[in-house]
């Protein structure tokens, strides 16, 4: 019980975690590894005008933000957890 009230206060502060991914020069922050909160294209990239290349980056910026947030959520869980891996919990 006391274990579950923990891995419950631990999704909490998972979900207000917030991650930054970049490609290319775009930059994507994430809340949580789930909610897109702000995207930045520099100008220079933006000029360019290479839609698939802006597509790409963009796509490429916001997988490196979740994965920074699967690295946090995962590190934090298995503090929680003692390093039990619980099927379904992360």
């Amino acid at each position: 019980k006391k274990m579950k009230e923990k891995i419950k206060i631990a999704q909490q502060e998972i979900a207000k975690i917030e991650t930054e991914g970049s490609s290319g020069g775009i930059k994507v922050k994430m809340i949580g590894g789930k909610s897109i909160e702000e995207v930045e294209v520099s100008d220079k990239l933006f000029e360019q005008g290479d839609k698939a290349l802006l597509e790409k980056f963009i796509k490429d910026a916001v997988n490196d933000a979740a994965n920074k947030a699967d690295k946090v959520t995962q590190k934090k869980m298995k503090k929680v957890t003692g390093g039990i891996k619980i099927p379904g919990l992360f």
